[in-house]
């Protein structure tokens, strides 16, 4: 396999962290064959490499953290956005990447856009989020700036979407491919697995707690507490709640913080359900309706019982009614919930069922290296196919000459 110079032009960077830093960590740091070029803002890049910094000044950031940030935000996501075009253009001509990436989101993918049609190269793009419905920005910014996502994705060579939905959503394309969140690593499932037969049931819920599943989880919190037979666990990043809240959830080990990998597999191998909890709010339907958890896909691996809580629309939903690999629950009650979850408690045979059934995915549709071994060969078809038309056109200017 020859080596493929990739300009990597986006807000969000290969980093070991979280979300999509993690995914795309995971499909650039395997492959020694693709040299990476970054552009990007440095302060937001906490690995030991020297991206290219392409912001044009601290002052605009600064201005982002005042309240001042969403007219900020409508500038420079919708009408100029402010980037050092003439550093990116030098390195472009420096290095003669054969391909731009980018992902959807933030503000960087407008200069990516930029660059690839002015230097005619190939642009791949990522579309994990509905990104305009997660934007800062005024409504009226709103508007322009889902044209030029969905200018973006017509633009694009090649377009991974993350879900089917998603990729209906944005429209007829020549090359947009489906591309699941890539997990880590397959790892032998623990050797053995305790069925709950209701005494105890722990569910245990990893991911974001801030954000647009905060109230959902919240709500949940306060609906299981004191539930005789049922622990609920929650884990990851502190989340914005306040600390009349989120104490109690620390004294009673409901909340467990942000935990190492190794340790947040013990946790999952321990639980009797992993949960997936996507919020019913209309006001971010689309997001739901286009988005895949990533924790689903990791989720998988550990052949334990998957909750996904959310409403009908929802990919994950979808996802899981058309597969029968999950037990899903539509209702937005609570109560509804409690009631499921305390059914599966008394269902040992049923949670053996889905614990296969999740396993099962994580072999196949979630292979992490199936994931990888789609994205690259991608890339390299896209790649092969400029250089064939570079040389087609080379050798009909040479015969037109002669």
């Amino acid at each position: 396999m020859s080596n493929l110079k990739i300009m990597l032009i986006s807000s969000a960077i290969p980093q070991n962290t979280t979300a999509g830093e993690l995914i795309l960590y995971r499909h650039l740091s395997q492959v020694p064959e693709l040299n990476l070029i970054i552009a990007t803002d440095k302060y937001a890049f906490s690995s030991d490499e020297d991206p290219l910094d392409i912001q044009v000044n601290r002052f605009i950031i600064r201005l982002q953290k005042t309240r001042f940030s969403r007219f900020v935000n409508d500038v420079h996501q919708c009408l100029h956005p402010f980037f050092n075009y003439d550093k990116l253009r030098k390195s472009i001509a420096k290095h003669k990447p054969d391909l731009i990436l980018t992902v959807a989101e933030g503000t960087y993918w407008i200069a990516a856009q930029r660059m690839a049609r002015e230097f005619n190269i190939p642009l791949v793009s990522i579309f994990h989020d509905w990104w305009p419905d997660l934007a800062y920005v005024h409504s009226w910014a709103r508007r322009i700036l889902e044209n030029r996502f969905k200018q973006l994705y017509r633009q694009s060579q090649l377009a991974f979407c993350v879900s089917e939905e998603m990729r209906q959503l944005l429209g007829t394309h020549p090359n947009a491919q489906l591309l699941y969140p890539i997990p880590d690593q397959l790892v032998a499932a623990a050797e053995t697995h305790t069925l709950s037969t209701g005494k105890q049931f722990k569910l245990v819920y990893a991911g974001r707690l801030s954000g647009i599943s905060g109230q959902t989880i919240q709500a949940l919190c306060t609906s299981l507490q004191g539930v005789t037979g049922l622990q609920l666990k929650l884990f990851g990043p502190q989340p914005d709640w306040s600390d009349a809240f989120l104490q109690p959830l620390k004294e009673q080990g409901i909340y467990g913080g942000f935990i190492s990998r190794d340790r947040l597999r013990q946790e999952f191998n321990a639980a009797s359900a992993l949960l997936v909890a996507i919020p019913f709010d209309g006001s971010n339907r689309r997001w739901a309706e286009t988005s895949f958890p990533s924790k689903l896909v990791e989720y998988c691996k550990f052949q334990k019982p998957i909750i996904i809580w959310g409403p009908e629309y929802c990919s994950a939903v979808r996802w899981g009614c058309k597969h029968q690999a999950v037990l899903v629950v539509t209702s937005p009650l609570l109560q509804d919930l409690k009631k499921a979850v305390k059914e599966l408690a008394n269902q040992p045979e049923e949670q053996k069922r889905l614990g296969n059934k999740a396993l099962e995915m994580a072999q196949g549709m979630f292979n992490p290296e199936k994931i990888q071994r789609h994205f690259v060969e991608s890339l390299y078809q896209l790649a092969n196919q400029k250089l064939e038309k570079t040389t087609y056109f080379c050798v009909k200017l040479f015969k037109n000459v002669t």
